[in-house]
């Protein structure tokens, strides 16, 4: 059987996205866009106070906390079983 690491229920990503930028670590992600697809990069910036909070990369690629399916290896609870 699969066993996938997950976030609490109600948890988001925001803070470990914060630590992951602080270190200037890659941040390697799912994202559910219309289906499952990756992304990676270094995180420039966090705006956690924005009514959709968002990360942007270095590279100038924007990507909403909620499409964010697994980050670094976690997963959102309901993507335990993918």
């Amino acid at each position: 059987m699969d066993v996938r690491t997950t976030l609490s229920v109600n948890e988001s990503f925001m803070e470990m996205l914060t630590d992951i930028k602080n270190r200037g670590a890659k941040a390697e992600m799912i994202l559910d866009i219309n289906g499952l697809e990756r992304a990676q990069g270094v995180i420039q910036e966090i705006h956690a106070d924005d009514p959709n909070p968002y990360i942007e990369l270095t590279d100038g690629t924007k990507i909403a906390e909620k499409t964010i399916a697994a980050l670094n290896g976690i997963f959102r609870p309901e993507y335990s079983g993918c």
